[in-house]
């Protein structure tokens, strides 16, 4: 799954457009599984890549995919509150 798609289905089970405190939870829990593939795959290609302004979009990447599991990292936390 691309970048794009990972951050929007991230943010439609955020907003709670998803059914359900459980299936949010799956999903999210899904979805940050995903991000930390991309993650390993991006930081991979950085540590091979010689050309700077290729280097600098996968940082930019990788910067946006850790504000995004953060955001899902929260998101969990908060349903695990509520849920006690």
């Amino acid at each position: 799954m691309g970048l794009k798609k990972l951050v929007k289905s991230l943010q439609q089970s955020l907003s709670g457009e998803s059914n359900g405190e459980l299936t949010s939870r799956e999903r999210i829990e899904e979805l940050l599984g995903e991000f930390e593939k991309k993650e390993k795959k991006l930081n991979r290609k950085l540590s091979e890549e010689k050309d700077s302004s290729k280097r600098k979009d996968l940082k930019l990447k990788l910067k946006i995919i850790s504000v995004q599991r953060q955001k899902g990292m929260d998101r969990l936390h908060e349903l695990e509150e509520n849920s006690l």
